[in-house]
C-alpha cells in the first residue's frame, strides 16, 4: 500500500531505499507527531514566518550571527573610508547604531583592474570575508580587495568593539594570494581530525606576472585575457585567524565567489560562480578539511544566475531541522536579470534541491545567508541580505509552507 493512504496530508517520493516523505511532509509529520506527544515547538517554528524590510547597502555586504545570538550586519562604508556594523540582539526586531569595525588599509598594490576601477578608493581595502569562530566565539572580518591586504578586524565581545591585527596569508602553490572579497562567510569545523578549523572560501584574480616577479591581480582587466585562468579556493586557519593556508585550487577554471558547509560526516560542501560559460553553478567537496577538492562537476540544478555568460554570487547555510540537514541556498530565480531571490533547500547534501520558494520579486544581485543560534532570540530564523538595499528574516515554516516544488 502506497504510504499516501496513512498520511494523505503528506506527499511521497519513491527512491532506491523505498518511500520517503518530502521536505514539506516531514514538516506537517514532525507537527502531528509533537501534537500527539506534548511536545512544545517554538512559534518560530510551528508558524510560518516572514519578513522584508530596507536596509542600504552602499558597496558590499556581509550577515553573521554572533555566538551569543547578536545578528550582525556588515558594510563596506566607501565614503566613510571604514567597514561599520549593525548588531541586533533580539533576533532582528530592532538594530543598534552603526559601529566601525575598522578603517581601510592599502593593499599596495595595483587594484584598478587595469585601469577600469576608478575613485579615490582604489588600491584600499574594502569588506572582506567574514567568520564566527564557533570554539573562541571571536568575529574577524578581512580586509580585502582584488588581493588581500594582511589587515584584519577582530571582536571578542559578540560585535561591540573591534581592534585591527596583522595576519599571515600565505601564496599559494602557484605563488598568488587568494581574496575573500565577494565570496560567503566562513565556517568553524565541527567535526573530524579537524574541529576547530576555521575555513573561509575564497578565490585568486589571476592576472599577469612581470619580469621582476611581481603579479598583478585582474577581473576583467586587459581584455579579460586572464578571465578564464582564475580559480576559486580556499583559506584555512589553524590558530584563531592569526594565519591562513591556501587549499589547492578548486579543479574547474573560471570558478569564483564561492560557499562552503560542513556536512554531519566531515565533508565540505563547496559551490561557487563560473565567469567563463553559461549553465549551472559548480560544485565539490573536500574529504580533508578543505585542503583539497573531490568531485568537482556542473550542479544538475542550481541555475549560476544571470547575465547567463558568466554568472552570479549565491549564498549559503545550513540549519538543522527535526533532526536533518537542511542546506539553503539563495539567488535570483529569473534567468534574464539579477531579480526575484528565490531560496532552495536540500536534504541531501547539496545532491538535490526540491524546495523552493521565491522570497521577493524585483531586484536582489548579490546576496548573503546566516541562521539563528538555539537558545537565543535568533533561534529558528534565517537572515538574508541583499545588496539591492534590503533585508529578510523567515523561519523554516515559511519555506515549506509556499514552496513551489
Amino acid at each position: 500500500m502506497r504510504p499516501e493512504a496513512f498520511f494523505p496530508l503528506v506527499s511521497f517520493l519513491e527512491s532506491r531505499h523505498g518511500w520517503e516523505m518530502n521536505l514539506s511532509g516531514q514538516l506537517v509529520f514532525a507537527l502531528f507527531v509533537a501534537g500527539l506527544l506534548g511536545i512544545p515547538m517554538q512559534a518560530e517554528e510551528e508558524k510560518p514566518f516572514h519578513e522584508i524590510w530596507e536596509e542600504k547597502v552602499p558597496v558590499m555586504g556581509h550577515l553573521a550571527v554572533a555566538m551569543d545570538g547578536t545578528v550582525l550586519v556588515f558594510k563596506e562604508e566607501r565614503e566613510r573610508e571604514q567597514v561599520e556594523v549593525k548588531r541586533s540582539e533580539d533576533g532582528g526586531r530592532s538594530w543598534s547604531d552603526p559601529i566601525v569595525v575598522g578603517k581601510r588599509v592599502a593593499i599596495g598594490a595595483d587594484m584598478s583592474d587595469d585601469g577600469r576601477y576608478k575613485g579615490e578608493h582604489v588600491g584600499w581595502s574594502e569588506l572582506g570575508g567574514v567568520v564566527v569562530d564557533e570554539t573562541t566565539g571571536e568575529i574577524m572580518v578581512f580586509a580585502m580587495g582584488l588581493a588581500p591586504s594582511h589587515t584584519l578586524y577582530r571582536s571578542m565581545d559578540h560585535g561591540k568593539t573591534w581592534r585591527s591585527e596583522k595576519t599571515v596569508i600565505k601564496p599559494d602553490r602557484n605563488g598568488w594570494l587568494a581574496t575573500t572579497y565577494c565570496c560567503d562567510p566562513g565556517i568553524t569545523l565541527r567535526h573530524g581530525k579537524k574541529k576547530g578549523r576555521l575555513l573561509m572560501p575564497s578565490q585568486v584574480f589571476v592576472g599577469a606576472v612581470n619580469e621582476d616577479g611581481s603579479r598583478v591581480y585582474l577581473n576583467k582587466g586587459q581584455g579579460r585575457k586572464y578571465f578564464a585562468k582564475r580559480y576559486s579556493n580556499a583559506l584555512y586557519s589553524d590558530d584563531g585567524g592569526r594565519t591562513w593556508t591556501p587549499s589547492d585550487p578548486f579543479p574547474l577554471l573560471g570558478s569564483s565567489e564561492p560557499g562552503l558547509l560542513e556536512l554531519q560526516d566531515g565533508r565540505i560542501y563547496y559551490n561557487a560562480r563560473t565567469h567563463v560559460r553559461p549553465g549551472n553553478k559548480l560544485v565539490g567537496g573536500s574529504l580533508d578539511g578543505g585542503e583539497s577538492w573531490v568531485e568537482a562537476r556542473e550542479d544538475d540544478e542550481l541555475f549560476d544566475g544571470p547575465p547567463d555568460v558568466y554568472g552570479c554570487k549565491g549564498a549559503l547555510a545550513m540549519l538543522h531541522y527535526n533532526g536533518r540537514e537542511v542546506l539553503l541556498f539563495s539567488a535570483p530565480g529569473r534567468r534574464d536579470k539579477r531579480d526575484d531571490i528565490t531560496i532552495r533547500a536540500s536534504l541531501d547534501g547539496g545532491e538535490t534541491w526540491p524546495v523552493s520558494r521565491l522570497l521577493k520579486e524585483g531586484p536582489g544581485n548579490y546576496t548573503w545567508l546566516a541562521v539563528g543560534r538555539k537558545g537565543t532570540p535568533s533561534e529558528g530564523f534565517v537572515y538574508l541580505l541583499s545588496n539591492k538595499d534590503w533585508m529578510a528574516r523567515f523561519n523554516i515554516a515559511w519555506l515549506l509552507e509556499g514552496s513551489s516544488q
